[in-house]
């Protein structure tokens, strides 16, 4: 639950790692959009009467912005669960990337990503409590498996849904919603910080992503966006 006693501190870096994952992907979407042009880093687009070529992938844009608002988190509060979220996101981030520059068996992403579960477990970022109406129930070994499980599952469900100009991008910012919401009633101020680049980070990739396409995410940005 957030503590109302911590509320500057919750609106100080709350507006800092906001602002920075926002303006970072804002500013470095178009420059990546003509880099990967010049390197002929394109797709078509089959959704289009035309079939345009579009610039692919956007993760690298999506990966700095997260990374750097995560990492200004780290440093203000020091929080390991902060780090551990952070190298979730960016082990996801390469899977993904490496599925962008070779076309990998079906197996790979959804094994890899059990990987990208570990730093979560390792650096104890995760509860020993389930949060229920009627109370929380202390069950320790329940979310290893839960997170081994759910990360890759919900990795590729990201994956997958990223078929439309602005499908993946606006399903995020829709989810956001409730996260954010029972993030700020059932976790602690930190983690609901932490949330909040995965929504202006999606925000500012919207801008590229809706129809008309600019650019696709590619697997490095959906995977990363499904990780955190």
């Amino acid at each position: 639950m957030l503590n109302l006693n911590l509320w500057n501190d919750i609106i100080i870096y709350g507006a800092t790692v906001s602002l920075v994952s926002f303006f970072l992907v804002l500013v470095l979407t178009p420059r990546l959009i003509k880099l990967l042009i010049v390197k002929g880093q394109v797709v078509q687009d089959y959704h289009k009467s035309d079939r345009p070529s579009v610039p692919r992938p956007a993760g690298p844009a999506m990966a700095i912005g997260i990374g750097i608002a995560e990492i200004a988190l780290y440093v203000f509060t020091g929080d390991l669960r902060v780090l551990a979220i952070l190298l979730t996101s960016m082990i996801a981030f390469v899977i993904g990337l490496i599925d962008d520059k070779k076309v990998m068996p079906g197996w790979f992403k959804p094994v890899a990503l059990i990987a990208a579960a570990l730093p979560l477990i390792a650096m104890g970022a995760h509860d020993n409590y389930l949060n229920l109406i009627f109370g929380t129930a202390y069950i320790p070994l329940l979310y290893i498996p839960l997170i081994i499980i759910i990360l890759p599952i919900v990795g590729n469900t990201i994956n997958s849904i990223d078929v439309l100009n602005g499908a993946v991008s606006g399903f995020i910012i829709i989810a956001s919603i409730p996260l954010l919401i029972s993030t700020a009633l059932f976790a602690d101020n930190v983690i609901f910080i932490a949330a909040l680049p995965l929504v202006f980070v999606t925000l500012a990739f919207y801008k590229y992503h809706k129809y008309p396409s600019k650019i696709f995410p590619g697997d490095s940005g959906t995977l990363l966006l499904g990780a955190l």
